[in-house]
């Protein structure tokens, strides 16, 4: 090989050797850049597992905390006399009562509930009950449910003091207070994580109805809420569908005309020495019908009227001085009141008499400026009847006898 071909080859090889160089430096410093890029990732990587670390953490005390408070079942009660009235035998023992029927209401809640698979040795009961205590207190006293107004606050004071977790609000005049009340504190507690089911007292409110409708289609909820029944459930709760239901009659008045009730007025003799006594009840007759008080009547505004009677003066004056008791000669039973019992049993004029004679007390449902839907209501519903703005029974001629309207826990809300 001359001189001219091997400076050729050298030069060719040197050419090889600075392109095998630049790859070299190539490839370094694409390993140089994914290192850093991998170091970069798990920098990135170390920071999120860290937050993860610390946000598990965070979760874990969360639910530690959550398990060691203890769950509660909510019972909810409009108890503004509006069918959630309690028994008597309650009412009439004041402070002492009120505790006994926080004690009763406890026991019943806590066998319900058991029932539906909840430990109860692990889960509290809270109870709120709403009510105009002076409005309920009057209505109660008027119908010899307890001798004064005041009484009533007596009622409460025990059902609060009983237990820790019970309270009888009062909530004062106005309209739609112990209402509002209700839904106010059920969307606060219905999808809290400690309460486990819900007992709802508004079974007879229809007003009830489109605050209720979304929790029907909610499967969730509904199956953690039970609809508290009193005396009468309004049909347009009942149209909601509710799967859930449950009746306390150890602790609620429960005494409306049922078919029970009926077939056990049809099967006593007129006359007996139950249906002629008078003072204390039961008094019951079978001399009577009671569904001849209703239907309801309403007016082109759906507000509820009376049925029209024509009544001779001197025979309603009449039936006014003897002083019958219109839930026996009307309804056909009473469980009770001081009033005369012992009676023949009337003509058709005269029960028309005595129902005016009744009309004369004013309906405490129409005295809120609710409907009242009870067909068998013995009480007034005229348009002059409705309250004013503060929520006062106005003034009216047949205001100044109320002394008929008795027994009204049964038909009162």
């Amino acid at each position: 090989m001359d001189g001219t071909g091997a400076s050729h080859d050298f030069r060719n090889r040197f050419e090889q050797s600075k392109v095998a160089e630049s790859k070299r430096e190539a490839l370094i410093q694409d390993l140089i850049d994914e290192n850093d890029r991998l170091a970069q990732a798990y920098r990135k990587m170390a920071l999120d597992l860290e937050s993860e670390t610390e946000g598990r953490r965070r979760l874990q005390g969360r639910i530690h905390s959550l398990q060691s408070r203890r769950s509660f079942v909510l019972v909810l009660i409009d108890a503004d006399g509006d069918g959630y009235i309690f028994r008597d035998n309650f009412l009439n023992k004041n402070e002492e009562g009120g505790k006994q029927a926080a004690d009763e209401l406890l026991v019943q809640v806590r066998k319900y509930v058991g029932e539906l698979g909840l430990d109860m040795t692990k889960t509290d009961v809270v109870v709120r009950a709403y009510a105009n205590l002076r409005g309920l207190g009057r209505h109660c006293a008027r119908d010899g449910l307890m001798k004064a107004t005041a009484d009533l606050g007596l009622f409460a004071n025990g059902f609060t003091k009983r237990q820790p977790l019970f309270d009888f609000v009062d909530v004062g005049l106005g309209k739609e207070r112990a209402d509002d009340k209700v839904r106010e504190t059920l969307s606060f507690f219905i999808n809290n994580e400690q309460c486990k089911h819900v007992l709802l007292g508004v079974a007879h409110d229809s007003g009830y109805a489109p605050f209720l409708e979304r929790f029907v289609a909610d499967d969730l909820v509904q199956g953690r809420l039970t609809m508290l029944q009193g005396y009468q459930v309004n049909p347009i709760i009942r149209e909601l569908g509710f799967t859930r239901t449950v009746r306390f009659p150890s602790v609620f008045a429960w005494s409306t005309v049922s078919n029970s009730q009926r077939n056990m007025i049809q099967h006593q003799p007129t006359g007996s020495k139950q249906a002629n006594r008078a003072g204390k009840g039961p008094h019951a007759s079978g001399a009577v019908d009671p569904d001849r008080l209703g239907p309801v009547m309403k007016n082109q505004d759906g507000q509820r009227i009376d049925r029209p009677l024509a009544v001779d003066s001197d025979v309603m004056q009449a039936m006014k001085k003897k002083n019958l008791c219109v839930w026996l000669f009307l309804r056909g039973r009473c469980d009770g009141c001081p009033r005369n019992h012992a009676h023949p049993p009337l003509s058709a004029e005269e029960r028309d008499a005595l129902c005016m004679v009744g009309r004369q007390g004013m309906c405490f449902t129409h005295r809120k400026g609710k409907l009242c839907e009870d067909p068998l209501c013995v009480y007034g519903h005229g348009s002059w009847l409705q309250p004013d703005r503060a929520g006062a029974p106005p003034e009216g001629p047949n205001m100044k006898d109320e002394r008929y309207s008795h027994n009204g826990y049964e038909v009162e809300r």
